[in-house]
């Protein structure tokens, strides 16, 4: 019999050794992975909180943006001039309570300057030496509750001189009385937000200024002054003509509120410093209440001809220490960069991330925690490990419990995965490192489930497997009657547009296309039905209701052009002509639902009024316009759009008539009808009664207009054979 080498104490001994150094490694191990995910995790929180600050102070500028964007359409119908301008200006701020101040500063613009030296910094702009002036609307800001102070600033022989109104929140008027503090010393349109934003590269462009001081009337001892940011566009007459510079600008103080937010909020109290700087290390948004606003040059020394930015009361040594560390300062991306610094012997966390590029003229969101307060609690737990370690049993417990403890954090992930692919949200997940092999394994399987769904979803509706979700059931033959409105297009001439372009060439701009009509359809709340070469079949009001379902068609055709016309004028178009898409809308109660084989369906639409609707489309061709639809549609949508009545056609298929309308654009309250509507309307009304004669001089006045041309050959066709004589208006259409 062979001897046992070891004792049973031995055996437990060695085994409690090695079981010791095997924990010892685990625990390393464990330890520096935790770590590692705990940092991750934390750097995932400050990107986060990086781009709330984003969200936050781009909502705050995107309400001047809108404003200016809305002045620029105003102009361009021709409300805004200089005679309107106290009225435009008083609309501005009452319609946004976030905007303090907006000012027009006008000229009048008589060609290029073909001088050695122009008269100011204005490109190739010159102004009339007469004409000029400026007017403003602010917001006080002490006394005066809901009063506005118009201010209008001219040249006179003896200089600039200005007046001053309150409008007060009844409507009453109290002149301001005069001072000479008001008496401008230099030509507002040579101020740099005049200037600039008027050169001839800058047209269409809204141009952001840094912060800076406003004091809307010096001449007021309680106007404080005051900080803002704000957004300036040259605005252009509907004839060409340039109008002026619209400046409108938002009260700055903002920003300090809106870098208020907590970073963790798992943590009982938030050691994480939020807060704005430049490129050269000045602060944007203050740290405490007791911080002041300066004017500081780049070395952070007050100068008057330096920039507003914060002088801060005290200034912590670890922000202080982050401002200067080269790698912050030096950052390029929207997305945050983490970077760990020592400041005395403490390691902290900073980060830095760019805030929406020229819009902030290089502002950028900083966030600074020590790093106690991720790992501090890691540590703690190390340490108590460890010494509960030296007992067996504990260590073996400990070891069940950290094993547990991971487990169920790699499976709440993974939950929280299947959690968010129930909601359709099928984004890939940027997961730290999996304890458990498995788990990354279910993980890897979820990942590629997710990138077979984002497939699936560019060629079914979401909205439809959504549906078939959340019923719990699979897609089968069937349909029901639906009334939808349809929507096809057709790019005109494609066939030979084909032909002239390298087939990559014209994949890659066939894509661009359909991608910009998609999005605008989508926008609407439509639905792509199907992409039929370079046409596309759309459907509002499937598979879900939507109310004004015919309105949004209409509006999606209007995007479609739009759309198209923004990628024709880009860079990406290459210079190509632009495409020209004819479009054909029809409201009807079809058949929609699944139709195909058993194991390859399709979610389509049939029926008579998809003929119709696709017929609409093809008829544009005949008549040379681009936006056709029926007269359900116009019934439908008549307050929203001018239509003018084109015609009234028994289709190709069909034998009742219809009669059709082509689509002009939206109404707008204060402009009138399109002038083709009356006089093609009139002559189009001869033309349905039989009267040939007067409905061929109606025509014959617009020869510029196609369907007038088309109409004035029929009318000369029927003078010479006439009509049968049950003649009730209606053409019937030989072609598609």
């Amino acid at each position: 019999m062979r001897t046992p080498r070891f004792t049973f104490g031995q055996f437990i001994g060695l085994s409690f050794v090695a079981l010791a150094v095997l924990l010892a490694v685990l625990l390393s191990v464990f330890y520096a992975g935790t770590r590692r995910t705990i940092l991750l995790a934390s750097e995932q929180l400050m990107r986060q909180a990086s781009r709330r600050v984003t969200e936050r102070i781009a909502e705050h500028l995107g309400e001047a943006e809108r404003l200016v964007a809305v002045l620029d359409a105003q102009a361009a119908l021709g409300i805004v001039t200089t005679d309107t301008a106290e009225t435009v200006v008083l609309g501005a701020l009452g319609g946004h309570p976030n905007v303090t101040d907006v000012t027009l500063t006008y000229g009048t613009a008589i060609g290029t300057w073909d001088h050695d030296e122009p008269p100011h910094d204005a490109g190739d702009l010159r102004l009339a030496p007469t004409g000029a002036g400026q007017v403003s609307g602010s917001r006080p800001t002490a006394g005066q509750a809901g009063a506005v102070l118009i201010r209008r600033l001219g040249p006179t022989p003896a200089g600039w001189h200005a007046t001053a109104t309150w409008v007060m929140p009844d409507g009453a008027r109290v002149p301001d009385p005069p001072d000479a503090k008001r008496d401008a010393t230099t030509d507002p349109t040579l101020h740099p937000t005049f200037t600039v934003p008027s050169r001839p590269e800058f047209r269409g462009r809204a141009l952001w200024s840094d912060l800076a001081f406003y004091e809307p009337d010096s001449a007021r001892p309680e106007a404080d002054r005051r900080r803002v940011v704000s957004v300036q566009k040259a605005l252009w007459s509907p004839a060409g003509t340039f109008i002026g510079v619209i400046r409108v600008a938002l009260q700055s103080d903002r920003l300090d509120e809106l870098t208020r937010l907590r970073v963790d909020d798992s943590a009982a109290s938030d050691d994480h410093v939020v807060f704005l700087f430049d490129r050269v290390g000045r602060l944007i948004s203050r740290l405490g209440p007791e911080d002041r606003f300066a004017l500081l040059d780049r070395a952070g020394v007050e100068n008057p001809d330096g920039d507003v930015r914060v002088v801060p009361a005290a200034l912590p040594a670890p922000i202080a220490s982050a401002l200067a560390t080269p790698a912050i300062r030096n950052v390029t991306s929207a997305e945050a960069m983490v970077e760990r610094i020592d400041v005395g012997g403490v390691s902290y966390l900073v980060s830095a991330a760019a805030v929406l590029g020229e819009r902030t003229r290089g502002w950028f969101v900083g966030i600074v925690v020590p790093e106690t307060h991720y790992l501090g609690a890691l540590a703690a737990s190390r340490d108590r490990v460890l010494t509960l370690a030296a007992v067996l049993m504990l260590v073996a417990a400990a070891g069940a419990a950290l094993m547990l403890r991971a487990m169920r954090r790699d499976l709440g992930r993974l939950i929280g995965e299947t959690t968010r692919l129930r909601g359709f949200d099928f984004t890939p997940s940027a997961r730290g490192a999996d304890t458990f092999r498995d788990v990354q394994e279910a993980s890897q399987s979820l990942e590629q489930a997710k990138t077979a769904l984002r497939a699936l979803g560019k060629y079914v509706p979401l909205d439809l497997v959504r549906d078939l979700y959340d019923a719990h059931r699979e897609p089968v033959l069937g349909a029901d009657r639906t009334d939808v409105t349809l929507l096809f297009s057709d790019i005109a001439g494609f066939t030979t547009l084909a032909e002239t372009l390298d087939p990559d060439a014209l994949a890659i701009a066939l894509g661009a296309y359909l991608e910009a009509m998609t999005g605008a359809i989508h926008a609407t709340g439509g639905i792509i039905d199907k992409y039929i070469g370079d046409g596309v079949m759309a459907l509002w009001n499937t598979p879900h209701p939507l109310p004004h379902h015919a309105l949004r068609a209409c509006d999606a055709a209007l995007a479609c052009v739009a759309a198209t016309e923004r990628l024709f004028a880009s860079p990406a178009w290459q210079g190509r002509a632009p495409w020209q898409t004819r479009f054909g809308i029809h409201r009807a109660e079809v058949t929609v639902g699944h139709f195909g084989a058993p194991d390859r369906m399709s979610f389509t639409a049939m029926g008579d009024g998809v003929n119709l609707a696709s017929r609409l489309e093809s008829l544009g061709k005949q008549y040379g316009v681009h936006l056709l639809v029926s007269d359900v549609v116009e019934r439908d949508t008549r307050a929203a759009f001018w239509f003018r009545r084109l015609d009234r056609v028994a289709v190709k298929g069909r034998t009742m008539g219809v009669e059709i309308f082509e689509l002009l654009g939206r109404r707008d309250a204060e402009a009138a009808a399109p002038a083709i509507i009356a006089p093609y309307e009139a002559a189009l009304a001869a033309y349905v009664a039989g009267d040939f004669t007067r409905a061929l001089a109606g025509f014959t006045a617009l020869p510029d207009d196609p369907p007038s041309r088309v109409l004035a050959d029929r009318c000369r066709a029927f003078l010479v054979e006439a009509p049968a004589a049950e003649w009730s208006g209606i053409f019937v259409a030989s072609a598609k």
